[in-house]
């Protein structure tokens, strides 16, 4: 006599997206705890630019062709930050991975071969057309305060993964999973 386990499973398309939903709403919540810390960490560093500490971005999303959700967690371009109404933007690689050392000159000398426009502090002291940038080192920024802080963001996550375990479909439930969508921390 076989002694198997029979074990019902829904496939139904209402259970599925309502997974789905609790399972982005998740990543949403663990988006939020990430951009929050990355926040407070880029005024505690003293950055003085606001570009910067605009651009961190954190969005849940659902891929199309697996209908799994992720999370992307980082910077909003230059094209994002222009629509968000951004005038300079801050290039974050900067501050993750470095930069070596390189020279700076006005567009003015770069077009004209003119040395009209002159470049200045945020003092008002003029540098001329020309700087030597003396390079940066990258610290990481984003990844190590992704990996440090990796408990409170699945801790934020939880709340929402435990709803799947306590999913009931009932018959004609709808659920709206929404499009991509921005988290703000």
């Amino acid at each position: 006599m076989n002694n198997g386990k029979v074990e019902f499973i829904d496939t139904s398309k209402e259970c599925i997206n309502l997974m789905t939903k609790y399972a982005k709403d998740g990543l949403r919540a663990g988006g939020k705890v990430v951009t929050k810390i990355l926040r407070q960490d880029i005024k505690s560093n003293h950055y003085k630019t606001g570009g910067f500490y605009k651009s961190v971005n954190a969005t849940a999303s659902i891929d199309k062709k697996t209908g799994q959700p992720f999370l992307k967690v980082g910077y909003l371009s230059r094209a994002d930050m222009a629509k968000k109404g951004i005038k300079y933007f801050v290039n974050p690689y900067w501050f993750e991975y470095g930069v070596k050392t390189h020279q700076i000159q006005t567009k003015a000398l770069k077009i004209y071969g003119k040395s009209t426009y002159e470049l200045h502090d945020d003092k008002g002291r003029k540098y001329g057309v020309i700087v030597q940038h003396p390079g940066k080192t990258g610290n990481n920024f984003l990844r190590n305060t992704v990996f440090n802080n990796i408990k409170e963001i699945r801790e934020a996550q939880n709340e929402f993964l435990q709803k799947i375990n306590d999913v009931k479909v009932e018959q004609g439930l709808i659920v709206d999973l929404g499009g991509e969508e921005e988290v703000e921390g």
